[in-house]
């Protein structure tokens, strides 16, 4: 009999590399309907949770912040992470 590690987690996604579209447009101050034409546009990296038509998406962290570091180098800014 095996039993699972305490690591291995029972989600279809890992929540330590990736976020809900709600924080995502919290993060970057937009709607929920920004974030979900952004991954449509491939803008963001993103996954749905299930097959199914209504799943919701989980945005890869890291095509996050690198959205947000290139939108501060387009803008002349510094950067923050």
């Amino acid at each position: 009999m095996s039993f699972r590690s305490p690591d291995q987690l029972l989600l279809p996604w890992s929540p330590r590399f990736s976020i809900s579209t709600a924080r995502t447009a919290e993060i970057l101050d937009v709607s929920v309907q920004t974030v979900t034409r952004m991954i449509e546009d491939g803008t963001l990296k993103a996954y749905k949770v299930r097959d199914k038509l209504n799943s919701p998406w989980r945005i890869n962290y890291d095509s996050l912040m690198a959205h947000i570091e290139a939108i501060h180098t387009s803008n002349g800014l510094d950067q923050r992470f």
